[in-house]
């Protein structure tokens, strides 16, 4: 590509995507002819007018801010004449940067504890935390799957109404499950991970959360960091959460024995593996567990989570690990859940629906 070619096409960045697609080749033609001979860029005029143009086209297509500020920030649906718009932020390149920015004021909240305490420390732990937390979601979900999810729950179409939007329209398709086994398998891992992290770092943690009156002030009350004088007591609530969880465990058993035979047919679902990046996210996760009972274990944070999440992990586990002894290559591991969860008999699924080009609809 030549220079001035390379210059039309980083101004013509100011236009959508969508324009650009259309007359981007056009006006990449017009501005080469019109440049002067050897011009390896254009001039600032010309680049200053089509940043300007571009910085138009894109307000003239972008919902009002009463509808985009609402939608940016909580994911709120927009109204019907803004849905093309929204079908093309969605299935756009940088779906998932703008989608994670928009949430990024829910970051605030480590921010004002921060200025509060005037911690530095905590106010960096808590950002890290908070950015691998987004980090290992963003890589647990199938990027497809979430697509379609946003796509139906910002573009569907209203009942009764046209089942088209623009040059797309809707169809059903079949619906996609994680398979028993890997799904099984993963909740395994991490509820394994929490129980041994956990359990060791409520165990030898040297202080815990405390709550005292505040001096002088009646009807108060704040917590504070207080020295552990024995464990003997969290033993003992560990030891009976895991019995608890050995005997809940038989209970899902017994569930699982008399509802998984009798399955009815699917023919609205497929079965799907992982994502592709879903060894990551669980690396990820996996690490979040053992850095934060770490910092419990040598003092570094008080937040005597371990003393709730190990019980919760142990009371888990042992009908996790029934779960996965049950997975077989012909089930879901949402009919596990339901019937462990419920004791009812699997349901049937319904269909999914995707929004496809209506040349694809009309070649099948």
């Amino acid at each position: 590509m030549r220079g001035l070619e390379r210059s039309a096409a980083f101004w013509l960045r100011a236009y959508p995507p969508a324009w650009r697609e259309q007359r981007g080749a056009e006006v990449t033609a017009l501005l080469r002819d019109l440049a002067a001979d050897g011009a390896r860029r254009l001039d600032a005029r010309t680049a200053l007018g089509l940043l300007r143009g571009g910085i138009a086209a894109r307000c003239r297509q972008t919902p009002p801010l009463r509808y985009y500020l609402p939608y940016r920030l909580f994911d709120l649906r927009v109204p019907a004449q803004y849905r093309e718009w929204v079908r093309r932020d969605i299935c756009s390149p940088g779906n998932v940067r703008r989608n994670l920015m928009g949430r990024a004021w829910l970051l605030l909240l480590p921010l004002y504890s921060t200025a509060v305490t005037q911690d530095p420390r905590g106010f960096l732990s808590m950002w890290t935390v908070f950015g691998v937390m987004a980090v290992a979601m963003s890589l647990s979900v199938r990027s497809d799957a979430g697509e379609r999810r946003r796509l139906q729950h910002h573009a569907r179409p209203a009942p009764g109404g046209p089942r088209t939007l623009g040059e797309f329209v809707w169809v059903r398709t079949s619906r996609a499950r994680i398979a028993a086994e890997p799904g099984s398998r993963v909740l395994v891992l991490l509820l394994a991970a929490g129980a041994l992290a956990w359990s060791a770092a409520a165990v030898v943690a040297p202080s815990r959360t405390g709550v005292v009156p505040c001096p002088g002030q009646g009807q108060c009350f704040e917590l504070v960091a207080e020295d552990r004088e024995s464990s003997t007591l969290l033993v003992a609530v560990l030891a009976g959460a895991l019995l608890a969880g050995v005997i809940l465990a038989a209970a899902v058993a017994r569930r699982l024995a008399r509802r998984l035979p009798d399955r009815p047919d699917q023919p609205a679902r497929h079965l799907v593996g992982l994502p592709p990046r879903a060894g990551v996210a669980i690396a990820l996760w996996t690490g979040l567990i053992a850095t934060e009972a770490l910092a419990e274990a040598t003092g570094a944070w008080v937040l005597s989570l371990s003393a709730v999440a190990a019980p919760a992990c142990l009371v888990l586990l042992p009908s996790a690990v029934v779960l996965w002894a049950r997975a077989t290559p012909d089930t879901a591991f949402v009919d596990l859940r339901h019937v462990a969860w419920t004791g009812r008999p699997v349901e049937v699924d319904r269909y999914d629906t995707e929004l496809v080009p209506a040349l694809v609809q009309e070649a099948r």
